[in-house]
């Protein structure tokens, strides 16, 4: 964790956003969750604020993810064969996860995110079967939005203990996953309530108008 908030010191905003492009790349010895808890921390001592760390590590997230999608894109089943690539997806397990995919595309992009060890290939798969690429961000896009706002949230309230938070992570990544969707549920519900109120007032306006004219 040291070593992370090392990197981030300076720029934190635009290592954030760059870490999490190599995360998706799978270049760092670090883990997004990692860098997202050290966005968190320079919330904390007020070098980020809240939405603009969410911002950078979800925009992050999106580049690391999409380069994956676009190599397996425009380069097809080509990419199998590169050495960074060959070890990790053997013959058995691209065959398994495309027939999942064939199955249940839009669940298993989604579910991807959630699970570290299987994100590069669903996504190259994603790309392979040309899965539509707005199709893509956008299921890419949800998931970010269920887990970068607690992570980051996390990061800011408990930046004296980020070891520990990371291990509470660990154990407890399908509980915090619940409540974070539990969590947009309840934002998107009061914004669509929100959003019925203004429209009912906007009618309420206007009958007012027309008795009145």
């Amino acid at each position: 964790m040291d070593a992370v908030l090392e990197h981030m010191a300076q720029n934190p905003d635009l290592w954030a956003f760059m870490l999490l492009l190599a995360c998706g790349l799978c270049l760092p010895p670090w883990s997004e969750e990692l860098v997202i808890l050290g966005s968190g921390y320079f919330v904390s001592t007020g070098d980020l604020g809240f939405l603009a760390a969410v911002f950078w590590c979800w925009g992050g997230i999106l580049a690391g993810d999409s380069i994956i999608y676009l190599l397996g894109r425009f380069f097809g089943e080509r990419v199998y064969g590169w050495p960074i690539l060959r070890r990790h997806l053997k013959p058995a397990r691209r065959q398994r996860f495309n027939a999942s995919f064939l199955k249940n595309g839009t669940k298993v992009v989604f579910a991807a995110r959630f699970v570290p060890g299987v994100r590069t290939v669903a996504y190259l798969v994603a790309g392979t079967l040309r899965m539509p690429y707005l199709k893509f961000v956008a299921l890419d896009s949800l998931g970010a939005a269920l887990t970068v706002p607690v992570s980051v949230f996390l990061g800011w309230k408990f930046a004296a203990n980020l070891d520990y938070v990371l291990e509470i992570m660990h154990l407890f990544r399908v509980p915090l996953l619940i409540l974070a969707c539990v969590g947009v549920a309840l934002l998107v519900y009061r914004l669509s309530m929100a959003r019925k109120n203004r429209f009912l007032a906007l009618i309420r306006r206007r009958k007012q108008r027309d008795e009145q004219g």
